[in-house]
C-alpha cells in the first residue's frame, strides 16, 4: 500500500466539529436524576485542545471521557462541562492514539498507538509501528508499552486501531493496514492471534469481545471517493481462532469504523452512508444465533465521527470530528449523545 493511498485512507474514513449553545450551568442542572445516577448532558463542547481526537471512551468511575489523539498529543481527560487536562505521561516518544479501551477490573486505559508521522511522510521505506500502550486508569502513567508491529515484518504497513478486552484481561488490538489482530497477554506478552484470511481485501478495523467466548471484528477499506468497500464482520473465537468465519448480514451494513458491544448484545458502530465520504450513520446490529449472522436494526444519519462511546446506561456518544489540514487547532470539539 503506498503512502499517498494510506493518507488519503486515514482523512476519508476519519472526518467537522459544531458548535453548542447549552452553557455550563444549564449542562450542571442536567446531572441528576431521580434515582441517583448521573444524566449526562446532551451536548459537551471542548475549546481549545489543539489534537484531533478519533477515539473516544466512557469512564464509569467519574463520569469522564477520554479522547485519544491522532496527532500525537496525550490522551486528555474531560468532564461534563468540557473542561479537560492530559491525562496520559511517561511516554519515551511521542505517538498517535486511535481506539481506547478501558479495562477496569485490572485498573487499565489500554490505547491503540501507532507512528501517524512515518504513515504521512510519503517515504516508501518507512511503514509505522503500531504498539500497545497501558497507561493505569487513576493516574494516567504509562505502565507498559509493547511493539506489536515487530510480528508481523513483512507488512506494508502499521496502524493499531482498536482494542477489545476479554475476560481473563487479554488485549486483542486492531491492525487496519498489516490486516492481523495482535493479542497481549496480562504479563504483557504480545503475539499475533489472527490473520485475515476470509478473501476481503481489507484491514482489521473496529474490534470487540463477546462474553460468550469470542470476537466481533470489523473488515473495511476506503476507496478513492471515501466511500467504504470491501467491507465484513469476522466471529473470531478466542480459543479456537482458525475457525473464524464471516457473519452473514441483511442489507444496511456497508462495514463499521468504530464499533461496540452493547449490555443486550446488540452492536452499534459507525459506518459510511454511502453517499459522501464524509458522511457517516449509526447503526445497530442484531443477532438471534450466536453471531452467525446478523441484522441492521436501527440506523441514524450522524455527524462526522468514527467510533461511538456506550455508558452503562446504554446511551451513545460520539465525538464529532475533522481531519482536514490544520483541524487540530480548532477552537472546539464536540461530543454529542445520540439516539436511534
Amino acid at each position: 500500500m503506498n503512502k499517498h493511498l494510506i493518507l488519503a485512507s486515514m482523512i476519508l474514513i476519519l472526518a467537522a466539529s459544531c458548535k453548542n449553545t447549552e452553557t455550563a450551568e444549564a449542562a450542571k442542572d442536567r446531572l441528576s436524576s431521580a434515582e441517583g445516577q448521573v444524566v449526562l448532558p446532551d451536548i459537551i463542547t471542548i475549546n481549545g485542545i489543539a489534537q484531533n481526537p478519533e477515539g473516544i471512551e466512557f469512564n464509569k468511575n467519574d463520569n469522564t471521557f477520554f479522547l485519544s489523539s491522532l496527532n500525537a498529543g496525550p490522551i486528555i481527560k474531560i468532564d461534563t462541562e468540557g473542561n479537560y487536562k492530559p491525562f496520559t505521561s511517561g511516554e519515551a516518544f511521542p505517538m498517535s492514539t486511535a481506539g481506547l479501551q478501558i479495562d477496569y477490573k485490572n485498573n487499565r486505559l489500554l490505547a491503540a498507538a501507532f507512528n501517524g508521522m512515518e504513515l504521512m511522510d510519503q517515504d516508501p521505506k518507512t511503514r509505522g509501528t503500531a504498539h500497545l500502550r497501558i497507561y493505569n486508569l487513576e493516574t494516567g502513567k504509562l505502565e507498559k508499552d509493547i511493539n506489536l508491529s515487530s510480528l508481523v515484518p513483512d507488512a506494508p504497513a502499521y496502524m493499531a486501531n482498536d482494542i477489545a478486552i476479554d475476560k481473563a484481561g487479554n488485549a486483542y488490538i486492531s491492525d487496519w493496514f498489516a490486516g492481523v489482530v495482535y493479542v497481549v497477554d496480562t504479563a504483557g506478552n504480545p503475539g499475533v492471534f489472527w490473520k485475515n484470511d476470509t478473501g476481503i481485501k481489507s484491514g482489521v478495523n473496529g474490534i470487540d469481545y463477546h462474553p460468550e467466548g469470542y470476537l466481533l471484528a470489523s473488515l473495511v477499506g476506503v476507496g478513492e471517493t471515501g466511500l467504504y468497500q470491501n467491507y465484513g464482520l469476522v466471529k473470531i473465537p478466542v480459543n479456537t481462532p482458525k475457525q473464524a468465519r464471516l457473519v452473514k448480514i441483511t442489507s444496511g451494513y456497508t462495514g463499521f469504523d468504530g464499533m461496540v458491544l452493547k449490555s443486550d448484545g446488540n452492536v452499534i458502530g459507525i459506518t459510511n452512508n454511502g453517499k459522501t465520504g464524509g458522511g457517516n450513520t449509526l447503526i445497530e446490529l442484531s443477532s438471534k444465533d450466536y453471531w452467525e449472522s446478523a441484522a441492521v436494526v436501527n440506523s441514524k444519519d450522524i455527524r462526522p465521527s468514527t467510533t461511538v462511546a456506550v455508558t452503562p446506561e446504554n446511551s451513545y456518544f460520539i465525538i464529532h470530528q475533522d481531519f482536514s489540514p490544520g483541524a487540530a487547532a480548532m477552537k472546539n470539539w464536540t461530543i454529542e449523545k445520540v439516539s436511534f
